[in-house]
């Protein structure tokens, strides 16, 4: 985690840095839309007629880049005038005008003098000193209203009261409407930011102080909470398991509330708040006026919530240390908040189509000429963009062409972002804030994109670090040690990002957790077979497996390095055991880069702290995420005297510690057993294969092996977790159930560590898992 922080605090800084130039607030929060409105709402009703200083050309209004198709309109055909800063500041009609009506109706509205005075400047003569609003006033007060068509201000006059009452009306209801835009917005991003900082500052006290964890578990309401929200999933015991047809996954029950808590909220964010004044200045139509309303409501929180979608698939997200929360629980919030994100940016572009349908307005032939201007096609491009980025997300296409879909992915929303930018900025200028939200999220991605760098620099040499590949034989699964520059930080439960240059495409990363790690002098251990740990059943020791405890020594392990198990499929991890398969020797030699590790943060081994038994239950290739936890406790163990148990690492409580493997390779177990679990001292280990073609031995009825192959010390058959769970469990014994494995496993087994919290006992799961 120091790593991390270290990291974070950097990035931090530069995208602070970054932000104070760039960023002025949205509307409302740093930006003051209507301000002075009255004076406003003087100024616009009166900006529009022509003075005796007005100059004209011979152009009109409808030659004018985007006006095209629309010379029908009023005033669209009359010449263009231009009336300079100069010319409103020396014209008698005009300033008498304007300082009379804002005299008039701000003192009305309770606006004092000062301000009246200000406004008066900013509006009328552009921010000059003079003529100030008290030596503009008139010495006889106007009687002759304006017209409502007026077009002339050749005389000292009353503003048309119909024209002041639409103007201040239209404005102030934009206004409202502008600031709920924002409050909605920020309140989006302080609901679930603040949400996840509350959670994530309970978890550190209580990872900070172990002794609230172990009362919160022998109270009877967080017993009931753990039994009925935190742990099951959302209907029965699939979650980690995809749905048939690879439709996708179904949350875990907290995050499926979470989830439909915050859709609820925007749906309510979206839909609340909504106002009209008519006549409008603005809008011919009431229902034109709505969808403008409705169109920029859903656009910034569309912007919103792709901000936050960034910030959740951020590998350096900050809010994963302090939660302890897994990178699998921020991706699944990831992709619900980017669905949320693109169906209100598909809402706003309908709406805005919509709109041109709306009374007053020519439909198809206005909406084809709004469609030419540029601001508009680039909304639309966002919209496609933002589309396709969530339809190429889908679960097989992750499944199956991860590193195609990633690409796309990226690609995608780069180019929405950049769309969203095109379809702002020239349009909007700076001067409603529009961009902020914009800002936000260029700055979680670069947060994210500069930390990547850094941490590429701070474990590397220059070159890249040297690895060795090594061929597991009679398996399909590699190892690969990588001798990094640095050993920082690195500790169980973590993975990292590999990237294979040699392999092409060096840009591209993947995960893989880590197996163990080397400095220069590590525990080394000798194994001693057939020995059960005291408080062993042992019936289930002959039932479920032969207990191998293993006892340690210590010897100089030679150049720092990290350890990790990959296991093949498609894409880079396939050329690389082409590589190796072409190769003439069973090792190869091989440049990569590493980011460093990421995840094992304290906050998550919270159950770690205070568990007397650990049980491992794994699958398959899912070994991997365990072993560096097996090396964790057995350098404690062997470091115990060494050492107070304050600073004896994540399991100083742990007095038993039982490890239940089941994978389809004989040779794989066979081959982590020699090379990595003779390192770990006191360890009770399981082991079952489930390949039916080892050895020819009779089936039972339950449909699992139950007999010892006698050579290996392994289980031939199907690992029965129900019976593995329920074994490990005792009375005011505190148990850690810590599962990595497919997520058909995780799922059976997080059933049962249901069922044994329902059943009275004190029992925390912990899942090392990876979802698609």
């Amino acid at each position: 985690m120091a790593t991390s922080v270290v990291v974070a605090l950097l990035v931090l800084v530069l995208v602070l840095g970054v932000s104070a130039q760039v960023g002025s607030g949205v509307i409302g929060f740093g930006i003051s839309l209507y301000q002075d409105l009255c004076c406003q709402a003087c100024h616009d009703s009166l900006s529009s007629l022509w003075l005796t200083c007005t100059t004209f050309s011979n152009a009109t209004a409808s030659s004018m880049p985007g006006m095209s198709g629309m010379s029908n309109m009023p005033g669209m055909s009359m010449p263009m005038a231009m009336t300079s800063p100069e010319c409103y500041a020396s014209n008698t009609p005009w300033l008498q005008t304007m300082a009379f009506c804002i005299q008039q109706h701000c003192t009305a509205d309770g606006y004092p003098a000062d301000k009246q005075a200000e406004c008066f400047s900013n509006q009328a003569v552009g921010g000059a000193r003079s003529p100030t609003l008290e030596q503009s006033m008139p010495f006889i007060a106007p009687t002759i209203e304006l017209a409502a068509n007026a077009t002339w201000l050749n005389i000292t006059s009353l503003v048309n009261s119909e024209v002041y009452s639409s103007t201040y009306g239209s404005e102030g209801e934009f206004r409202r409407s502008e600031y709920l835009h924002s409050t909605y917005a920020l309140t989006l991003y302080l609901v679930v930011i603040g949400g996840c900082l509350v959670c994530g500052v309970l978890t550190q006290l209580a990872a900070a102080f172990p002794s609230i964890h172990r009362r919160l578990q022998a109270s009877r309401f967080w017993p009931k909470l753990r039994e009925y929200i935190f742990l099951p999933g959302l209907v029965g015991s699939r979650r980690l398991e995809p749905l048939p047809g690879q439709v996708g996954y179904v949350p875990r029950r907290t995050i499926s509330i979470f989830i439909a808590i915050y859709i609820t909220l925007n749906v309510v964010f979206s839909a609340i708040g909504f106002g009209s004044f008519q006549p409008n200045i603005n809008f011919k139509s009431k229902g034109f006026e709505l969808c403008e309303y409705v169109g920029n409501r859903t656009g910034i929180l569309s912007l919103v919530n792709a901000g936050l979608a960034i910030l959740f698939a951020g590998r350096n997200n900050l809010l994963i240390a302090l939660t302890g929360w897994s990178l699998t629980t921020f991706i699944t919030l990831h992709r619900w908040v980017a669905r949320i994100a693109t169906v209100q940016a598909i809402a706003h572009s309908v709406v805005y189509t919509l709109a041109y349908w709306q009374p007053g307005y020519d439909g198809f032939s206005a909406y084809v000429a709004k469609v030419a201007e540029p601001f508009y096609y680039w909304g639309i491009i966002a919209t496609i963009c933002f589309s396709l980025a969530m339809g190429v997300a889908i679960l097989p296409m992750r499944i199956n062409f991860y590193e195609t879909f990633l690409a796309l992915h990226i690609v995608l929303v780069a180019a929405a972002l950049a769309a969203c930018w095109y379809h702002i900025v020239p349009h909007f200028t700076l001067a409603f804030g529009y961009q902020t939200w914009l800002y936000i999220c260029f700055a979680f991605w670069a947060f994210d994109r500069t930390a990547r760098l850094l941490r590429i620099a701070m474990f590397n040499h220059i070159g890249g670090s040297q690895a060795t590949l090594e061929a597991i034989p009679e398996s399909k699964v590699m190892q690969l040690t990588v001798y990094p520059r640095s050993m920082r930080g690195f500790g169980p439960g973590q993975h990292t990002f590999l990237y294979f240059p040699a392999l092409g495409m060096f840009w591209q990363s993947h995960p893989f957790s880590v197996s163990g790690w080397k400095t220069r002098t590590s525990p080394s251990f000798k194994v001693i077979a057939g020995v059960p740990p005291t408080g062993t059943n042992k019936t289930e020791t002959k039932n479920n497996s032969d207990i191998v405890v293993l006892s340690n020594g210590v010897v100089d392990q030679g150049p720092m390095s990290v350890s990790f198990l990959i296991h093949p499929h498609n894409g880079i991890t396939a050329r690389l055991q082409q590589r190796l398969a072409s190769s003439t020797n069973p090792t190869m030699d091989i440049t990569v880069y590493t980011e460093g590790p990421y995840a094992g943060h304290r906050a998550k081994h919270l159950p770690l702290l205070n568990a007397d038994t650990v049980l491992c239950i794994v699958g398959g290739i899912g070994i991997t995420g365990v072993l560096g936890y097996i090396q964790e406790y057995a350098t404690a163990l062997h470091n115990a005297d060494e050492i107070s148990q304050r600073d004896a690492g994540i399991m100083n409580r742990t007095k038993r510690f039982i490890l239940a493997w089941s994978a389809r390779e004989i040779s794989l177990i066979e081959y982590v057993r020699q090379k990595y679990l003779d390192g770990a001292a006191g360890i009770e280990s399981s082991f079952w294969c489930t390949d039916a073609t080892v050895s020819k031995l009779p089936f039972k009825k339950d449909g699992r092996y139950e007999v010892d192959m006698t050579t290996t010390g392994v289980i031939l058959g199907r690992m029965h977790v129900e019976t593995l769970v329920k074994s490990c469990l005792e009375k005011e014994c505190r148990t850690a159930v810590l599962v990595c494995g497919p997520g058909r496993m995780a799922d059976e087994v997080t059933k049962y560590v249901v069922n044994g919290v329902k059943d009275g006992f004190i029992v925390d799961l912990i899942e090392e898992s990876f979802a698609w």
